[in-house]
């Protein structure tokens, strides 16, 4: 519970009040691990019920920075089977990142 209160907190700060206007919500079954040329990415998945997009936390195990061009791929590949019902839409609009870029939040819309 203290870890879910940690990380809503964290993307509370990422998502600007104009963009968001609701209550995150963290899909639960859509936490994946997923290795990518020695790398370790944690994804987990947001919502705000009952609307698009998805809120797409991205960050490496070892906590070291992470490139966009790097992650965006694989943030499609991990949301696709995991609740897209329609067409693919990036949301660039939406991404967000912390200080030293070790946390990423991706937008996709589907």
């Amino acid at each position: 519970m203290k870890r879910s209160l940690q990380v809503l907190a964290l993307i509370a700060a990422f998502i600007s009040t104009s963009v968001f206007s609701g209550d995150l919500v963290l899909v639960e079954e859509n936490h994946a691990k997923i290795e990518k040329d020695g790398v370790i990415y944690i994804f987990d998945s947001y919502i705000v019920m009952f609307q698009q997009p998805y809120y797409i936390l991205v960050q490496r195990e070892d906590k070291k920075p992470i490139n966009l061009e790097q992650v965006e791929p694989l943030a499609v590949e991990y949301i696709l089977p995991r609740g897209c019902t329609g067409p693919l839409q990036r949301r660039p609009d939406l991404d967000q990142h912390n200080e030293n870029n070790s946390k990423l939040l991706i937008g996709i819309a589907c």
